[in-house]
C-alpha cells in the first residue's frame, strides 16, 4: 500500500496513498501500525484517509484494530480527512463513538497544542526564574535615608554660591544688565519746550 510517514509536534502520521482500502492492504496496515506504536516516540498516531475514496469491511476491521493496537501501547489513534461513505460505514456500525475523528490535522494540532505545551514546562519548572533587578534596585533606593546624600558636593543646589561661582556669574549679569536696563526717554514739557540740563 502506497504509504508515507511523517511526524508533527510529537506525532506520528501515517497518510494512505491508495484510492480503496481493501482486503488487499490489511496485513500491510496491521504491522504497520504495530511497528510504529512498539516505539516510544510515535505510539499517538494520526491517520489520514484524505486520498481514500472507498473501504470495505476489512478496512473498518483494520480501523477498529490500530485503535485497540494503539490503546494497548497507551497511545492514540486519530483518524483524520475521512471521506462521507467512510463515516457512513462507520455510522451504521456504531465505530464512530468508538475511534478519534477528526476533520483535519490542523484541528486535532489545535486541540492537542495546549497539552503538549503543559508536558514542555512541566519539564522545565526546575529551570529559575528571571530575577526582576529593576524593581529590587528601586526599593533600595526609596529606603535610604536623607543623611547618606552630602550636599556640599552638589554646590548649585546650596542656597548661596561659593566665591569662585560668584566671581563666574558676576561678568554675565554686569554684561546683560545694561541691556535690561535700556535707555531712558526723554520727556517734553506740557509746552512742548525742550527742558534744560542742570548744571
Amino acid at each position: 500500500m502506497k504509504h508515507s510517514v511523517s511526524t508533527r509536534k510529537e506525532l506520528t502520521i501515517l497518510k494512505l496513498e491508495e484510492v480503496v482500502f481493501d482486503v488487499r492492504h490489511a496485513d500491510w496496515f496491521r504491522t504497520t501500525i504495530e511497528q510504529l506504536v512498539s516505539n516510544n516516540l510515535s505510539r499517538n498516531l494520526i491517520i489520514d484517509f484524505s486520498q481514500v475514496k472507498a473501504i470495505d469491511s476489512s478496512g473498518i476491521s483494520s480501523m477498529l484494530l490500530a485503535h485497540q493496537l494503539a490503546n494497548r501501547s497507551e497511545g492514540l489513534a486519530i483518524f483524520v480527512s475521512l471521506c462521507q461513505q467512510i463515516k457512513d460505514l462507520l455510522k451504521l456500525t456504531n465505530l464512530d463513538k468508538q475511534l478519534y475523528i477528526f476533520s483535519s490535522i490542523n484541528e486535532v494540532m489545535t486541540l492537542i497544542e495546549p497539552a503538549l505545551k503543559g508536558k514542555r514546562a512541566h519539564k522545565s519548572q526546575h529551570q529559575p526564574t528571571a530575577y526582576e533587578a529593576p524593581d529590587e534596585i528601586t526599593d533600595e533606593i526609596e529606603l535610604l535615608p536623607e543623611e547618606v546624600f552630602d550636599t556640599e558636593s552638589f554646590p548649585e543646589i546650596n542656597e548661596e554660591p561659593s566665591d569662585d561661582q560668584q566671581d563666574i556669574k558676576e561678568p554675565a549679569v554686569k554684561e546683560s544688565s545694561p541691556k535690561k536696563r535700556g535707555r531712558p526717554k526723554k520727556c517734553a514739557s506740557a509746552d512742548g519746550v525742550k527742558p534744560k540740563a542742570r548744571g
